[in-house]
C-alpha cells in the first residue's frame, strides 16, 4: 500500500512540474486540433458533396428527367383485374430461386448428367476395294464429295424423322427412341478415312449451335470393329413423351392463362425503397417459356401447327407477367432484358415452324398479329432511366455503412481497367475493415452525381424520337463512360456497380427487335406463297393484302433487304451494328439474316 501511494505521488507530482504541464497542454491541443480537423473534413466533404448533388438534379430535372422514385411506383390496382392477384401468380412469379412451379416444370429426359442414353442413327462400314456391301446397305463412294455427303445427310434425316429443337440444344423427334431405325452405308474407300475424317463429313445439321458442342457432348462418330463404325447421338426427346409428360402440367398451365388475360400487372410488396420492391421470379420465368417452346416444337414435328400455335400464344402472352402494367411504370433493366430474351424465344420458335413449312394461313395471320404489337425498345429506354431514379435513392436514404452491405463487385479480370481494379479494392478494405461507416456522406453524393450523370449520358444516347437504334452514338458513349470509369476515385465506387453495360444491352434488344420486325414479314412471304404458289419478287407486292406495312429497320431505318432466290427460297435481312450492308452476309460483324443464329 505505502509502495503504491509513493508510485502516486511520484507521477503526480512530475506531472504538475511545469514541463510536464507544458507537455500534457500541446498533447491536449494537438488532440482538439486534429479533432477539430476532421470535424471540418467531415463539415466540408459533407457541404460539397450535398451542394455538388442539389445542382446535379437541378440540371438533370430541368432536362426532363424523373428521378423521385415516387414517379416510378405503380398505382394500385383492383385484385379482380390484376395478374397478381390470384394468390398463385404472387407466389410463383415473383422472388428469387425456385418455385414449387419451377420444380414441376423440370422435364426429367433434359438433364444431361443423369441422362446417358444415346440413339443410333447409322451403321457405316469402310469399303475398302475387294469388300463386298452388307445386305440391305447403300452404297455411296467416298470420292464423290459433296453429292455423298448429301445423300448421307438425307438417309440420316430420314432415320431420324421430322426434327425440331428445344431451347436448351437437345433435339426433338416425332418417333419414340425404340422407333428409329439407323442407316445402313456402305462408304467405298481407296483408303480407310480416320474418325475424325468420318465426323467431319457426315451431317450434323440435325444438331443446333453444332459448333458451340463438342462430339462427345453431342454426336459421336464410334468404332465398333473393324472398318465398322456407328454414328450416334445424344437421345433426342421424343414428342408422344413430352407432350403426354405437358399435361401433368395443364392444371397450372391454365390457371397462368387465365390469369395473364387480366389487365394489370402489379406485384404485390412494399414499392417505397428500391431494394425493398418485389421483382418477377426470372427462374419460373425462364422455365415456363422453355416449356411452352419446346411443346411447340413438339406439335411441329407432329404435324399439328393449331395445336403449335396454342403453345407459342401463351408464351407470348407469359411477357405480360414482366410488363408493368399499367402503363407509364417501367420494367427494371434485369426484367426489360428478361422480357427481350423471351420474346427472341417466341421468335425463334416461328422461324423453326418457318423452316419446317409447318404454317398455314389461319397460324400465319395469326402470328403476324401478336408480332406487331411487338416493340422492346421502349421497355429498355425506360428501364434506364428506373435504374437512374434508384440509384439516386439509394445515395440519397442508405448511410455509407448500408450501401457497403447492399453492394458487391466482383473480382476484376486481367481484362479489366486499372479503375475497375481500384473500386474492387477500395470496396473490399473498406466492406473487411468496417470502414463504410467512417467515410463522410458527402461522398455518398458525389457518387451519385457521378450516377446519375452517367445514366443520364447512357439515356441520351439512346432516346430517339423517331424510335431508331444508332449504333455508333452508343458505342461511342459505352466508350466514353468506361474511360470515365477507368481514372480511378472514390467518388466512382457505386458507378462501378450500378451502371450497366449499355452496348451490349442495346444491341441485345436490337438484333431481337429485328428478329420480331423480319417475322411478321416471314410470316407475309409465307402466306403470298401459300396463295400464289411462290415468293413475290418483291416485299412491296405483300401489301396491302398479305400486311399493311413493311416494319422498317430498327438500324437505319430503312425497310429490310430481300431478294427471291432460284431454288424457290428467299433471302431477307437487315443491316446489323456495323450500320453496313454486308449483302446478306451473317456473322458477328455481318448482317442480321432471317434464319440465321
Amino acid at each position: 500500500m505505502n509502495t503504491t501511494r509513493t508510485s502516486l505521488t511520484t507521477v503526480t507530482g512530475a506531472l504538475l512540474k511545469p514541463g510536464g504541464r507544458r507537455r500534457w497542454r500541446y498533447i491536449l491541443t494537438g488532440l482538439v486540433v486534429f479533432a477539430a480537423t476532421i470535424a471540418l473534413f467531415y463539415a466540408e466533404e459533407n457541404w460539397r458533396g450535398r451542394r455538388a448533388w442539389a445542382s446535379c438534379k437541378r440540371e438533370l430535372e430541368a432536362k426532363g428527367a424523373k428521378l423521385d422514385w415516387a414517379y416510378y411506383v405503380p398505382p394500385l390496382v383492383p385484385d379482380d383485374q390484376n395478374i397478381f392477384g390470384v394468390p398463385e401468380m404472387q407466389k410463383w412469379f415473383t422472388g428469387r430461386g425456385r418455385t414449387d412451379l419451377s420444380e414441376k416444370l423440370s422435364f426429367p429426359g433434359w438433364d444431361s448428367s443423369t441422362n446417358a442414353a444415346r440413339v443410333c442413327l447409322a451403321n457405316l462400314t469402310i469399303g475398302l476395294p475387294g469388300t463386298t456391301p452388307p445386305g440391305g446397305s447403300t452404297v455411296l463412294n467416298w470420292s464423290d464429295g459433296t453429292n455423298t455427303q448429301a445423300e448421307a445427310a438425307r438417309m440420316i434425316t430420314n432415320a431420324l424423322g421430322p426434327t425440331g429443337f428445344d431451347p436448351i440444344g437437345f433435339s426433338i423427334i416425332a418417333k419414340k427412341r425404340e422407333e428409329v431405325r439407323p442407316a445402313q452405308i456402305f462408304l467405298q474407300c481407296q483408303t480407310a478415312p480416320t474418325v475424325k475424317e468420318l465426323q467431319r463429313f457426315l451431317p450434323k445439321h440435325f444438331v443446333r449451335n453444332w459448333e458451340n458442342l463438342s462430339a462427345s457432348e453431342d454426336v459421336r462418330v464410334e468404332s465398333i470393329g473393324v472398318n465398322s463404325y456407328q454414328l450416334t447421338m445424344r437421345a433426342p426427346i421424343s414428342a408422344p413423351d413430352y407432350v403426354a409428360w405437358s399435361k401433368t402440367l395443364e392444371p397450372e398451365f391454365a390457371l397462368v392463362r387465365k390469369a395473364v388475360q387480366r389487365p394489370f400487372a402489379r406485384m404485390s410488396g412494399d414499392y417505397s425503397f428500391p431494394p425493398d420492391m418485389p421483382i418477377p421470379n426470372f427462374v419460373t420465368i425462364r422455365s415456363i417459356a422453355q416449356r411452352l417452346a419446346a411443346l411447340s416444337e413438339c406439335y411441329m414435328v407432329l404435324g399439328q401447327p393449331e395445336k403449335a400455335l396454342d403453345g407459342l400464344t401463351f408464351l407470348h402472352q407469359i411477357c405480360r407477367v414482366l410488363e408493368a402494367r399499367p402503363p407509364g411504370q417501367p420494367m427494371t433493366l434485369v426484367a426489360a432484358m428478361i422480357n427481350v430474351a423471351v420474346t427472341g424465344l417466341y421468335v425463334g420458335t416461328i422461324q423453326d415452324g418457318m423452316q419446317m413449312h409447318m404454317w398455314r394461313e389461319p397460324q400465319l395471320a395469326a402470328l403476324q398479329e401478336q408480332l406487331k404489337d411487338i416493340n422492346l425498345r421502349p421497355f429498355v429506354v425506360d428501364a434506364i432511366a428506373l435504374e437512374q431514379a434508384a440509384t439516386c435513392t439509394y445515395g440519397e436514404k442508405l448511410s455509407p455503412a448500408e450501401i457497403g452491405k447492399l453492394f458487391t463487385i466482383p473480382e476484376p479480370t486481367i481484362k479489366n481497367t486499372k479503375g475497375a481494379f481500384f473500386a474492387w479494392a477500395f470496396h473490399s478494405l473498406l466492406s473487411r475493415v468496417s470502414f463504410y461507416r467512417l467515410i463522410p456522406r458527402g461522398w455518398v453524393y458525389q457518387n451519385i452525381v457521378v450516377c446519375a450523370n452517367l445514366h443520364q449520358i447512357l439515356s441520351d444516347s439512346v432516346a430517339s424520337v423517331d424510335g431508331l437504334v444508332k449504333p455508333r452514338q452508343v458505342d461511342a458513349v459505352g466508350a466514353t463512360i468506361q474511360r470515365e470509369l477507368a481514372r480511378p476515385s472514390p467518388f466512382k465506387i457505386l458507378a462501378s456497380i450500378a451502371i450497366p453495360n449499355i452496348t451490349k444491352a442495346f444491341q441485345t434488344m436490337s438484333l431481337n427487335q429485328t428478329k420480331v420486325n423480319q417475322a411478321q414479314v416471314a410470316c407475309a412471304l409465307e402466306r403470298f406463297r401459300l396463295a400464289r404458289g411462290e415468293y413475290p419478287g418483291t416485299l412491296e407486292a405483300l401489301t396491302p393484302q398479305f400486311i399493311d406495312n413493311i416494319p422498317h429497320d430498327l438500324i437505319g431505318g430503312q425497310p429490310p433487304h430481300y431478294r427471291r432466290a432460284e431454288d424457290g427460297k428467299f433471302l431477307l435481312y437487315s443491316i446489323g451494328w456495323t450500320e453496313k450492308d454486308h449483302g446478306g452476309q451473317a456473322g458477328k460483324e455481318g448482317d442480321w439474316v432471317w434464319g440465321e443464329d
